[in-house]
C-alpha cells in the first residue's frame, strides 16, 4: 500500500480522535511553492549563499552584501502562491480541526491560503522596521527602494537616517518573544502536534515538539 496513503490515513484518525490539533511547518511545506528550503544538497539557499550575509552582526556592520542578494534570494517569495499542503491546512482550521499553525517559515503563505491563527517564530517577509526610528512599514517599500530607486541600503522615510530591515529574524537575533511564547502555549496543551516541512534542526523552535509530548501530546 502506498506510503503516502497510509500517512493521510493516519493524520486523519489522529485528527479524528483529538480535541486539539497544532501543526508546525518549516521551509519544507513551501518548496512546492517555488521556494527553495535552506539545507537541501544543491538546491538549498545555503548551499548557494553566504549564510553569514544574515547574521545580524554581519548586518550592522555592512548591510549592503545582503541587499545586494536579497532581491534575488526573496524574489521566490513574492512571486509564490500557497500549495495544496498550506490550503488543506486553512480547511482544517476553518472546520474546527486545527487550532493554528507554528510556523518557521517569513512568506506569509498559510496567511495567504485563509489560515488566521498562525505564529510566524522567524518574523515575515512581508513588512520592514527601520534600523533607527522603529517605523514599520509594508515590504513593497523596501522593494521599490532596491528595485526602482537603486537605493542600497534603503533608508527610511520617516527619519531619513535608519537602514530598512526585512522584518524576519536574522542569525543572532532572538525570536520574537510573544510569537514563542504563544508557540509554547500552543505546544503545551494540544493532544496532536504535527510536524510538516522542517528538519527540527533550529533551536529554539525545535524544543516545541518535546513541550507537545511531555504535556500528552
Amino acid at each position: 500500500m502506498d506510503m503516502h496513503y497510509l500517512m493521510q490515513e493516519l493524520l486523519e484518525t489522529l485528527i479524528a480522535g483529538a480535541k486539539h490539533v497544532v501543526a508546525f511547518t518549516g521551509a519544507g511545506i513551501s518548496t512546492e511553492s517555488g521556494i527553495p528550503d535552506f539545507r537541501s544538497p544543491g538546491s538549498g539557499l545555503w548551499e548557494k549563499h553566504d549564510p553569514s550575509l544574515m547574521n545580524i552582526d554581519v548586518f550592522n556592520a555592512d548591510p549592503v552584501p545582503f541587499f545586494e542578494l536579497a532581491m534575488e534570494i526573496a524574489t521566490p517569495v513574492f512571486s509564490a502562491k500557497p500549495n495544496p499542503a498550506h490550503v488543506a491546512l486553512a480547511k482544517l482550521e476553518a472546520a474546527g480541526k486545527l487550532d493554528g499553525i507554528i510556523t518557521q517559515n517569513v512568506d506569509g503563505l498559510h496567511q495567504h491560503a485563509g489560515s488566521k491563527n498562525v505564529v510566524e517564530l522567524h518574523g515575515s517577509l512581508r513588512s520592514c522596521t527601520c534600523m533607527r526610528c522603529k517605523s514599520i512599514v509594508p515590504i513593497d517599500v523596501l522593494r521599490r527602494k532596491i528595485l526602482i530607486d537603486g537605493q542600497i541600503p534603503p533608508i527610511c522615510d520617516e527619519c531619513h537616517l535608519g537602514i530598512l530591515k526585512p522584518d524576519a529574524v536574522f542569525f543572532g537575533e532572538p525570536l520574537p518573544e510573544a510569537a514563542m511564547e504563544k508557540a509554547t502555549a500552543m505546544a503545551g496543551s494540544c493532544d496532536v502536534f504535527i510536524v510538516l516541512g522542517s528538519s527540527l534542526e533550529v533551536y529554539p523552535a525545535n524544543r516545541l515538539p518535546r513541550v507537545a509530548m511531555e504535556h500528552g501530546a
